[in-house]
């Protein structure tokens, strides 16, 4: 059976890697701490998360969640001061809107067939054949490590394999890259009976996107798997810090905390499209856009945005304030 959500949801994680294209500067620290982790090391409870940004202006309030990624896997976040505000808000805006293609038999049945052949190789080359002796030795050593058993991974193209692999390490460290927050705050929401502003980022011509997408030059897809593998042999450690510090609300050491976003790399490899750029753009100014006319409409407004957006001199939080708006946070 065509299962066109599959080349959707595809186009859809490849659009929303935005947060790196966002302008915001990475986090640096003069002394930022070195952090000594285990591997194996379980993040679990129950937590609070951390306290909110109030925006404000002329009486009207946008209170801003921010969030990170990764994130412990077995956390329970307590949503009582998050049901609380709901009680009180008109309106959520999420970090990120949906993405629609549209939908048509032939064009679900054009997109499947490209994405399965933007899946491997040209001539179903194996790793090994594309990737430099000495990065593929790596990259082995960490798959036996994370993936045993996933031999799948070895026909992937490199960007696609880089994916897997982060995700497959990321499990092994008790870490996830699902967005739960978002997902609950909007389930909440919804309970509640509050409004989503949820934008939906319209992709005119998939084919087009996908064939670009496609064309991705190996290079840069090889430079992107070994930012992944680079990241796995040194960042587990900070990764879990980032997200305990997340967890309990310690915004302080998210800011000292050196910054381990692979996605800076990954996303250079398709930025040589200009379609794919003009989504990221859209989905920013989108999101601005929105959070600036409920500040305007609304007497209370909740925004999620990614912490890697709002901190920083050219982040969120700075444009607002910029802007002529009142910031105030932990």
């Amino acid at each position: 059976m065509i299962r066109p959500s599959k080349p959707a949801a595809l186009l859809a994680a490849l659009v929303l890697l935005a947060p790196a294209m966002s302008g915001a500067a990475p986090l640096k620290s003069e002394a930022a701490p070195q952090v000594v982790m285990p591997l194996k090391i379980v993040i679990s409870g129950q937590y609070r998360g951390p306290k909110l940004w109030r925006v404000s202006k002329d009486g009207h309030v946008l209170w801003v969640l921010g969030t990170v990624a990764p994130l412990p896997k077995h956390m329970i976040w307590q949503t009582g001061d998050i049901r609380h505000l709901l009680r009180h808000t008109q309106e959520v805006i999420p970090a990120w809107p949906s993405v629609g293609i549209g939908f048509h038999p032939f064009l679900a049945i054009h997109l499947y067939a490209l994405w399965r052949e933007a899946q491997t190789n040209p001539d179903h080359q194996p790793l090994e054949a594309v990737l430099p002796p000495p990065l593929y030795a790596r990259f082995s050593a960490l798959r036996l490590r994370f993936a045993p058993h996933d031999r799948r991974i070895e026909q992937l193209r490199p960007i696609l394999a880089a994916k897997r692999l982060y995700g497959e390490a990321l499990a092994a460290s008790d870490l996830t890259l699902h967005d739960d927050i978002q997902r609950t705050v909007l389930e909440l929401a919804r309970r509640q009976g509050v409004p989503v502003h949820q934008d939906k980022l319209h992709v005119s011509d998939p084919i087009a996107v996908m064939r670009d997408l496609s064309k991705t030059p190996r290079a840069a897809e090889v430079a992107c798997l070994q930012s992944v593998v680079m990241r796995l042999e040194t960042d587990i450690g900070p990764m879990q810090a980032r997200a305990r510090a997340w967890a309990l609300g310690d915004v302080a050491l998210l800011r000292r905390l050196p910054k381990t976003d692979i996605r800076d790399p990954c996303l250079e490899a398709v930025s040589g499209s200009a379609r794919v750029r003009a989504l990221w753009s859209q989905a920013q100014e989108d999101w601005m856009s929105a959070a600036v006319q409920a500040l305007a409409r609304n007497r209370t407004t909740l925004a999620l945005q990614s912490m890697d957006r709002l901190l920083g001199p050219q982040g969120t939080l700075q444009t607002l304030r910029r802007m002529g708006y009142r910031v105030e946070g932990p």
